[in-house]
């Protein structure tokens, strides 16, 4: 069974606040917090269809080169010990 919803990273542009939701085309995302509308930033890994609905699995993951922890392939600094990564497919 194939998962054909996609997620979407989205974000409140005055707050920067974010959250990760399944969007329809026509749907208007609301922060409940403080109000502003959301817009979509980027999706998020797997892209569907997929046969997993999980934001992160082993496929989509890799190490930290500084801390050894997993981290997605579409992260730019590792969230735990804040390395900007290389490029994917470059040598440490």
């Amino acid at each position: 069974m194939l998962n054909d919803r996609q997620t979407y990273r989205l974000r409140a542009p005055a707050s920067g606040r974010e959250t990760i939701a399944a969007v329809e085309p026509d749907g208007v995302y609301v922060d409940r917090v403080t109000g502003e509308e959301l817009e979509p930033v980027t999706r998020t890994l797997p892209l569907a269809p997929s046969e997993s609905a999980l934001l992160r699995t082993p496929e989509n993951l890799r190490l930290c080169s500084r801390c050894e922890q997993l981290i997605g392939l579409d992260v730019s600094d590792c969230p735990y010990c804040g390395k900007r990564q290389l490029p994917l497919g470059q040598p440490a």
